[in-house]
């Protein structure tokens, strides 16, 4: 069965009303990125910063994809950043999803409403001092009330993400969402990225499968690809590298169409699962092409050294990462 009938099969695609739109032409590369060699973060980034952003919470219907499609409202956090207006509806904003590791909530990251945590002040200096454009970043939750299982919860988020999540965030905020059925939110790819730690970073590598088509940028962190088989980067390398060139084939896609920025540290429980599965990766470069810059290619791998698998990790990948994306 090809990917997309099995996407078909999977539920991604909108309800009736959602598909029947054409599509724009896609948007050009982009040509310009920062370096994506490892750099710490600078002094005084976890500071309050004199103009930051604030955190909102959004409530969206969503329903549980890993089982029987009981129905459930859910709550994700959104950052918007200093000088955000929702009546300047010319001003567009890039979204970055993110999401948490094994055992979190959607609170991770920016802890609730109004909230000032470290993540919230890092995005908010990063914005500040240049480092990028001024984005939007929520942060949701792949737990369900229906299924304990995290590891079904992860694989079949992306349903979420497409049909719930996404429409939710970008129907109300000003995003380059132009509307939220099914053709805008594919039109608007190049805008939108998603990343996860740890059992978050196993999510990601599940959108890459089944939303290629609604997300154009991805950041796992810490975390290998378990579409094969849980913990395939270690066990089954070279048959997860193959099934996610693959995945990019079976779209009708090429290496110009995503970027994935991954990171880790040396002394992440990660690290030795990731490896043989990027350096399998770096050898299908008909797809998958590194680079030390994002002109040059769409795959990078971000190693830490000397970190763990813990928050200090999450920060350094992002803060090195998310520029890539929305510098």
């Amino acid at each position: 069965m090809n990917r997309i009938a099995k996407i078909l099969l999977a539920g991604l695609l909108l309800a009736t009303g959602l598909t029947g739109c054409a599509s724009k032409e896609p948007e050009p590369r982009k040509t310009v990125f920062p370096d994506n060699a490892f750099q710490e973060i600078p002094e005084g980034y976890f500071d309050a910063a004199e103009n930051g952003g604030m955190v909102v919470s959004i409530k969206y219907d969503t329903k549980n994809y890993s089982g029987d499609e009981e129905e459930f409202e859910k709550t994700a956090y959104v950052y918007l950043p200093y000088g955000y207006d929702q009546d300047d509806t010319e001003k567009r904003y890039n979204v970055f999803y993110l999401m948490h590791g094994g055992g979190g909530s959607e609170k991770d990251f920016f802890g609730g409403v109004l909230e000032e945590t470290d993540m919230k002040k890092l995005i908010d200096n990063m914005i500040a001092n240049g480092d990028m454009e001024p984005c939007i970043v929520v942060t949701p939750s792949y737990n369900n009330p229906y299924n304990g299982d995290a590891t079904a919860c992860c694989k079949y988020f992306a349903n979420e993400l497409v049909n719930d999540l996404i429409p939710a965030v970008e129907g109300t905020y000003n995003t380059y969402t132009e509307n939220v059925k099914s053709s805008g939110i594919k039109d608007s790819r190049m805008h939108r990225a998603f990343g996860g730690f740890s059992m978050g970073s196993a999510c990601t590598w599940w959108v890459f499968e089944y939303a290629l088509e609604e997300v154009g940028y991805f950041m796992p962190i810490s975390g290998d690809s378990w579409c094969v088989e849980q913990t395939g980067g270690l066990n089954k390398p070279v048959e997860t590298a193959e099934y996610m060139r693959q995945i990019v084939l079976d779209y009708g896609m090429t290496k110009d169409d995503f970027y994935i920025y991954s990171g880790t540290g040396t002394n992440d429980i990660a690290y030795p699962n990731m490896n043989p599965m990027i350096d399998e990766m770096k050898k299908l470069d008909d797809v998958f092409v590194y680079c030390d810059n994002f002109k040059d290619g769409n795959l990078y791998y971000c190693i830490r050294e000397g970190g763990w698998h813990d928050i200090n990790t999450i920060y350094r990948i992002v803060y090195n990462g998310l520029p890539k994306f929305f510098g």
